[in-house]
C-alpha cells in the first residue's frame, strides 16, 4: 500500500480559486501531512505544478533519494476548467516521472465519509447530502453520491425532503428544509484517504482526468476559424 502520497488540487473556481499541493505520509491507519503549499487566485490554480514541486522539496521527497511519491492523488472536479486541466496534467506528469500510480478523486468522494457520519448523527432523518460548489457566474455545481451536474441558480428547483448541504456555494441555492454544513472543501487528508480507498478497490476506478460538467467558456470567433495555410 502507498506510503508517500502527493496530493494536487486546483479545482476551486471563481472567488475561491486556489492551488494546493501536499505530501502526505500513510503510516498504519493514520495520515500525516509532511509538507503543504497553498496559494489563492486563478494563477495559483493554473500553476499548481510549481506548488507541487515546492511541497516535494519541503518534504525532501525525490526519486534520486529513493523517497519519491508512490501514489499521486488529484481532485478531478467539479471546478475550474483551467484549474482541473492544469492539476490533472501536473499529476499525470509527476506519476509518469517517478513511475507510480495516479488516481482521480472528486470533491464529494473525499467529503463522503464526513457527510455520511453527519447524516447518521442528525437529530431528524435527512434525505441525503449535497455538495454545492462554485461554477461560472450564475451557476453552481451540485454533487451527490452518484453524479454531479451544473445548475442555473435562477432555475434551481430544490429536491423533496430535508438535506444536508455542504460546499462553499451552499448558500447560493434555496432549500425548503436543509441543514447547512460548514464544510466547504475537502482537506488534503480527506483527498488522500479517498485515493487510498480507490486503490484498495473500495471505490470504483476513476482515471485522473478532469470531470468537465459545463462546456468551456471559450467561443469560436464570430467570423469563424482562420483558414488552414496553403
Amino acid at each position: 500500500m502507498a506510503q508517500r502520497i502527493l496530493v494536487i488540487d486546483g479545482s476551486p473556481a471563481g472567488d475561491n480559486a486556489c492551488g494546493t499541493a501536499a505530501c502526505v505520509v500513510h503510516a498504519g491507519d493514520g495520515l500525516h501531512v509532511l509538507a503543504s503549499r497553498q496559494e489563492a487566485g486563478k494563477q495559483a490554480a493554473e500553476g499548481v505544478s510549481l506548488l507541487a514541486a515546492e511541497a516535494l522539496q519541503q518534504a525532501g521527497w525525490s526519486r534520486a533519494q529513493g523517497t519519491a511519491p508512490d501514489l499521486v492523488a488529484v481532485v478531478v472536479g467539479p471546478g475550474s476548467f483551467t484549474g482541473l486541466r492544469a492539476s490533472c496534467a501536473a499529476a499525470a506528469g509527476y506519476a509518469v516521472g517517478v513511475g507510480c500510480p495516479v488516481v482521480g478523486v472528486t470533491r464529494a468522494e473525499a467529503l463522503a465519509p464526513e457527510l455520511d457520519a453527519a447524516l447518521v448523527a442528525a437529530a431528524d432523518p435527512l434525505a441525503g447530502w449535497l455538495v454545492v460548489t462554485a461554477a461560472r457566474k450564475g451557476r453552481v455545481f451540485v454533487e451527490d453520491k452518484h453524479a454531479v451536474r451544473a445548475v442555473s441558480i435562477a432555475d434551481w428547483q430544490a429536491p423533496q425532503g430535508a438535506w444536508l448541504v455542504a460546499g462553499e456555494a451552499r448558500m447560493e441555492l434555496p432549500f425548503p428544509s436543509a441543514i447547512m454544513c460548514q464544510t466547504s472543501h475537502p482537506s488534503v487528508e480527506q483527498i488522500a484517504t479517498a485515493a487510498l480507498r480507490r486503490v484498495r478497490g473500495e471505490l470504483p476506478a476513476r482515471a485522473a482526468l478532469p470531470v468537465y460538467v459545463d462546456p468551456p467558456e471559450a467561443k469560436l470567433p464570430a467570423s469563424g476559424l482562420r483558414a488552414a495555410p496553403v
